[in-house]
């Protein structure tokens, strides 16, 4: 299996003016880059230097994705005009940070990509379709509006990451990208650092030996990562080399595999820069 390294309906529709409008009777300001440009840096919170590197490049505009061919300019230009369209609508402060965070960390990963030569995919993603639409602004959006409302903030950088890796993978439709979206939503994080051990925890001798079937009683740390464990497996996320797992008590760590979609998030999502200290938590309890 390929490990790679990493990096609703939107409440929001353009007027005739030009000016992006709610659907409730509260307006927002005409779209300028200081807008876009507020955006970013709020997100700095969360994405640090990120920041400035995708302020300068959106600032140079498609020569900043001059590396790229079309495909990088492209890219560039789908998250910028996302971003502004973002940048238009009515955020909380921490919605604010969280959407600025996942603009630039994208931008941040499309330019490492192009500037390394890698090339963006050269298929229709960024042709504008529906609505004067392309499939990349489509997926952009979902992203960013996921992001807006993720409390769990440790989860922005990995989301903001589909856009940049997704950008550059062909074998990522538009149906499984938004599916993608949708399941990395509704995992939690603790979940995606479940996902990285599966995938690369390579000595797995710490670990629970076997199942917890003559365990009698779980206390709440352990009981909580067992559950996080059998809903993966329950998704077709990871599987237990194929044992029968019907309950929390059939998990077994050692024998716990990525699967399916499973690969897919991991790699497009970016999990193996998950840091080493948010996973040792975990494999503590799976190590009891």
């Amino acid at each position: 299996m390929d490990f790679r390294c990493a990096m609703g309906e939107c409440p929001f529709k353009s007027s005739k003016s030009g000016k992006t409008a709610m659907t409730s009777d509260r307006s927002v300001e005409q779209d300028t880059p200081d807008n876009f440009q507020g955006l970013v840096s709020a997100g700095s919170d969360i994405a640090g230097a990120a920041v400035g590197s995708a302020l300068g490049f959106f600032a140079a505009g498609p020569a900043g994705a001059a590396a790229g061919g079309a495909g990088g300019a492209a890219a560039a230009h789908t998250l910028r005009k996302i971003g502004q369209e973002a940048s238009n609508r009515l955020l909380g402060p921490r919605e604010k940070v969280r959407v600025g965070a996942a603009v630039a960390i994208a931008a941040e990963h499309i330019r490492g990509r192009t500037e390394r030569g890698e090339t963006p995919r050269q298929d229709d993603f960024f042709e504008e379709k529906r609505n004067h639409r392309s499939d990349a602004e489509e997926v952009a959006e979902s992203v960013l509006l996921r992001c807006q409302r993720e409390a769990e903030e440790r989860k922005v950088r990995l989301m903001a990451f589909l856009i940049g890796n997704i950008a550059f993978n062909a074998d990522i439709n538009v149906g499984l990208a938004h599916q993608l979206v949708r399941t990395a939503e509704e995992l939690t994080y603790r979940q995606l650092c479940i996902l990285k051990i599966a995938a690369m925890m390579e000595d797995r001798r710490a670990l629970h030996q076997g199942s917890y079937r003559e365990q009698q009683s779980f206390d709440k740390p352990l009981y909580g990562v067992l559950y996080e464990c059998y809903d993966l497996h329950v998704r077709g996320i990871i599987n237990f080399g194929g044992a029968a797992v019907l309950g929390l008590t059939d998990v077994d760590p050692t024998s716990m595999r990525v699967q399916g979609m499973g690969a897919d998030l991991f790699n497009e999502m970016g999990l193996s820069t998950i840091p080493q200290a948010d996973l040792d938590p975990i494999i503590a309890q799976l190590s009891r």
